[in-house]
């Protein structure tokens, strides 16, 4: 009998311990779990921002050279876009997502929003934005500067006031012109345009500078199209038939809402009357229809990044009649 007293004793020990090491197990678990919600976002957050030194004021960065930007430790993809919309990189991105991105400094002021300055690249292009935090939240973001195989210098800046310059420089026959433009960011979450300046002689006839003036133009639809003495659309002769290069400007006169936009970039003709913007990498997309001697552009991709958000490349112009050339008398 005592035999089995014992027998029994010694069962309900080991139950008794094996429950208490499970007991144990589960509040460490539960403990841990409480833990993991305490930090959440928020030390995502902190690790997002810990990985931005201070930024030294002014910085100044230009299209043309970018990659001494990459002089830090990458932030991971994942961290990055659980903090910021992803759709950022669209410009000039577009959908590729194998991107490998720089913290390049942060400028944070008490008790207002924090500035984050990155640099992004894949293996065909670069660009730097600059991304707003406000109580803890992001609220706006703008590119500084994206590469582009054009002949447009773009150089941006922040000085110590905040105040963000972009400058775009051309050179055309001999001649350096710019177009400048102040943003500010300002408590309503997004950035306004403080002021613009160009040295461009756009009054002399009226019209707008062709940056493709020099440029052949023998090919079908090669001239000047336009609507007004601002909206303009200019196609020269590209590499190879059935390729153009182009340039379009548009303003709006309108005083109450003011808008306009500028492209520069090369078509493909894409059928005998059809011809399209569509770069890799570019979000913007344009569809040119060529009716006799009118072309009319439909913007059918998102190209914010070169007009106002709102207005659009949504037009009709018509080519202009070349100059006659008179033969001299031998």
């Amino acid at each position: 009998m005592s035999k089995y007293l014992v027998a029994v004793i010694v069962l309900l020990s080991m139950l008794a311990c094996k429950n208490d090491k499970s007991s144990s197990a589960n509040s460490g678990n539960k403990s841990k779990s409480s833990s993991a919600g305490n930090t959440g976002k928020s030390s995502e957050t902190g690790s997002f921002s810990s990985a931005y030194n201070n930024l030294n004021l002014p910085f100044t960065v230009t299209d043309t050279d970018m990659s001494g930007l990459a002089k830090t430790d990458t932030i991971g993809y994942t961290l990055f876009s659980q903090l910021v919309p992803d759709t950022i990189f669209n410009n000039p991105f577009a959908k590729a997502r194998k991107l490998s991105i720089y913290p390049v400094g942060k400028i944070e002021q008490k008790g207002k929003e924090s500035y984050f300055v990155t640099f992004v690249k894949d293996k065909n292009r670069s660009a730097v934005y600059l991304l707003i935090y406000d109580k803890k939240k992001f609220t706006a973001s703008m590119p500084l500067v994206v590469s582009n195989d054009d002949n447009i210098v773009t150089t941006a800046s922040i000085d110590k006031k905040l105040a963000i310059n972009i400058n775009k420089e051309r050179k055309v026959k001999n001649n350096m012109f710019y177009n400048r433009t102040i943003y500010a960011y300002n408590n309503a979450g997004v950035f306004t345009t403080v002021l613009t300046e160009t040295n461009e002689d756009r009054t002399a006839k009226g019209g707008v500078l062709n940056p493709l003036e020099s440029a052949p133009k023998k090919y079908k639809y090669s001239g000047d199209y336009a609507k007004g003495k601002k909206d303009v659309l200019f196609i020269r002769d590209g590499k190879s038939p059935g390729q153009y290069l182009f340039f379009i400007h548009f303003e709006s006169d309108k005083e109450d809402e003011p808008c306009g936009g500028e492209l520069k970039g090369s078509l493909k003709q894409v059928s005998e009357k059809a011809a399209v913007y569509n770069i890799s990498g570019d979000p913007c997309v344009l569809n040119l229809t060529f009716k006799g001697d009118k072309v009319d552009v439909k913007e059918t991709g998102g190209c914010g990044s070169y007009r106002g958000i709102k207005c659009f490349f949504n037009e009709t112009y018509t080519k202009k009649k070349e100059p006659k050339t008179s033969a001299r008398k031998k």
